[in-house]
């Protein structure tokens, strides 16, 4: 189809749907539609976007101009979501560059106006639109504090910064620029408010309403050169850990469970079945470190997509013998062989080099963790 298409004198969009069946989607897809489809359908519900959205996060290692993934159609204006979960919708598909389907009328008598006005947010449709067509990165997860932050390249040397509140009442967030965002300082536009912000610089705090999604746009970026993380040189393969109960080893082909070309499998289930127990783990200094985990998920949400399916895997980090912290994580790539990377915070531990950290499943016996390919420790400069 792609290659009979291309023979016409005229543009025309070719979308592939096959809701994100099969493997290595991106990797086809991309060479040959201008989107393909990534997951089941959307439905009427809240939950479904908490779905989708997990879904989408590899993708961008495939996303850019005229090669876009496809969350499926905007359920905006279908009475399905709160106006902020509306308004959450819409911007999380245009800063992952989905297409923005409108599967509602745009008619006033069928309609709710405010659902109309969201569809005709012409700052949410740019970043869409941006000429760049980079999505944006998931770059830190707090799955105990329910909130996501996102970055994405914009043209212009600008970023788009969205502060993504899962849990359903209202909080307070905080990013560090330097440190989770590599930025000094930056002027700053609310984009669903319409106005500036100001400059941020150091930090930047607010108050996110349950279910909203903070979109900001940064210009005038000024790159940190202190305060940021950076890689203390630890980096240890899962391979290379003390393995109990059902984990096992799984040699990868070349090129697959990247970094390290190998990756522990079997992480489940339940939290006393298996553990991936790393020793003698180096740590500067005392305290909260950032980890980059490599890890491998693709448990995709076929055939629980109307059900409770989310397209995650959970796992449990505990440090120095501590009770651990849950983390979610997404889908990771388009195979069982793909890896991704989730940077997560991580407390207790001490100075030197007598640190221990324990991967585990989280929940009963029937959860199975992600695949563990290895992690890196970062520290502040």
């Amino acid at each position: 189809m792609a290659s009979a298409l291309n023979t016409t004198s005229r543009g025309i969009l070719y979308e592939i749907c096959q809701w994100g069946v099969g493997t290595d989607i991106g990797t086809w897809a991309s060479a040959i539609a201008g989107s393909w489809r990534i997951s089941n359908d959307i439905y009427n519900a809240w939950r479904s976007i908490w779905r989708i959205t997990n879904q989408v996060v590899p993708y961008y290692k495939h996303t850019g101009v005229g090669a876009y993934a496809d969350m499926d159609m905007l359920i905006v204006g279908l009475n399905a979501l709160s106006e902020e979960e509306e308004r959450f919708h819409f911007g999380m598909w245009a800063i992952q560059k989905s297409p923005l389907t409108i599967g509602a009328p745009m008619d006033t008598t069928l309609t709710p106006a405010t659902s109309l006005e969201i569809l005709k947010n012409t700052e949410v449709i740019a970043i869409n639109q941006d000429s760049l067509g980079k999505k944006a990165r998931l770059v830190r997860r707090y799955t105990t504090e329910q909130y996501d932050v996102w970055l994405g390249e914009l043209s212009g040397s600008r970023l788009v910064l969205g502060l993504a509140n899962w849990y359903n009442g209202s909080q307070s967030v905080t990013v560090n620029l330097p440190a989770d965002l590599g930025i000094a300082s930056a002027s700053a536009r609310d984009v669903w408010a319409a106005e500036s912000v100001g400059t941020l610089s150091d930090s930047y705090t607010t108050t996110l309403a349950g279910h909203e999604l903070r979109l900001l746009v940064l210009s005038d970026v000024v790159n940190a050169t202190s305060g940021i993380q950076e890689s203390s040189q630890y980096y240890t393969a899962a391979t290379d850990a003390t393995l109990s109960g059902n984990a096992v080893v799984v040699t990868c082909a070349s090129g697959q469970c990247l970094p390290s070309g190998n990756k522990v499998g079997n992480i489940g289930q339940g939290q006393s079945a298996a553990a991936v127990t790393f020793s003698d783990v180096s740590a500067s200094s005392a305290g909260t470190k950032l980890l980059g985990v490599d890890f491998i998920n693709y448990d995709v949400a076929l055939d629980t997509a109307w059900e409770l399916g989310d397209n995650t895997r959970n796992m449990t980090i505990a440090v120095n013998q501590s009770n651990g912290t849950r983390f979610a994580f997404p889908i990771s790539g388009g195979d069982w062989y793909d890896s991704g990377r989730l940077y997560v915070y991580v407390d207790g531990f001490t100075a030197g080099e007598e640190n221990e950290v324990v991967f585990t499943s989280y929940g009963d016996a029937v959860t199975w963790a992600p695949d563990l390919v290895g992690f890196e420790i970062y520290e502040v400069n």
